[in-house]
């Protein structure tokens, strides 16, 4: 996670193509954890965050609700993001040409399904599992430096864990469980205006403003790259 946002998304992750490749995909709602060291590993860093996932929809949220992400695909399958605080009740707006100026465009595969189809392509199959009830396939291999193994949900269409491993670091998201019962909440449409939303756009206006300092420290990092929670 690179300070204060969900990076949480340090990973590459990836999805698998082909046999798997309809578009259908299951309402999620879950809890991963997230592990970064440096290599040679000593003092691990690990953040759990949640991820719920409906129609068109993906949310991320650090497990300890300073921040989170909303990824939305409109009917012509383009992609805007909000990067939000919700114990602040308030985000940054970020539409589709927004975030191919500021290159920060995302596969809507990876979003939904925490990995992207062209690297899960270049793995090897290395066997099956179950994943909480869930038969689960394993992948692995190299993408140029990087070395990473992928355990991928057909049935889900989401990745279960993704381990990448640089020269400098080692970067491991994991599924630990769905989300039942009281569980923590996606943040829904009409809660999401009650926020103080400002547009990408406009926030070089509004920089200067004291109240609005925290534009600067929330605009670094937008969403969702690789999970590095």
């Amino acid at each position: 996670m690179h300070g204060r946002h969900l990076f949480l998304l340090g990973i590459v992750l990836t999805r698998i193509a082909a046999a798997d490749a309809a578009p259908t995909e299951e309402v999620i709602a879950a809890r991963f954890i997230t592990t970064t060291c440096a290599q040679p590993c000593v003092t691990p860093k690990a953040g759990d965050w949640y991820l719920w996932r409906g129609e068109n929809r993906v949310e991320v949220r650090a497990a300890s609700g300073e921040v989170g992400e909303i990824w939305r695909r409109d009917g012509q399958g383009r992609v805007n993001f909000v990067y939000i605080e919700p114990g602040r009740k308030r985000g940054i707006e970020y539409n589709t040409t927004d975030l191919r100026m500021i290159g920060h465009k995302r596969p809507w595969e990876r979003l939904a399904g925490i990995v992207s189809p062209m690297d899960l392509e270049k793995l090897a199959p290395a066997g099956e599992t179950e994943v909480l009830g869930h038969k689960a396939r394993r992948y692995a291999g190299k993408l140029g430096k990087r070395a990473m193994e992928v355990v991928w949900l057909p049935d889900l269409r989401l990745a279960a864990r993704v381990s990448v491993t640089d020269p400098d670091r080692q970067v491991t998201t994991e599924l630990k469980a769905f989300l039942e019962g009281e569980a923590p909440a996606a943040i829904s449409d009409k809660a999401l205006a009650d926020f103080q939303l400002v547009d990408f756009a406009d926030v070089g206006d509004m920089e200067t403003n004291p109240s609005m300092t925290w534009l600067k420290q929330a605009m670094a990092a937008p969403g969702h790259e690789h999970h590095d929670h």
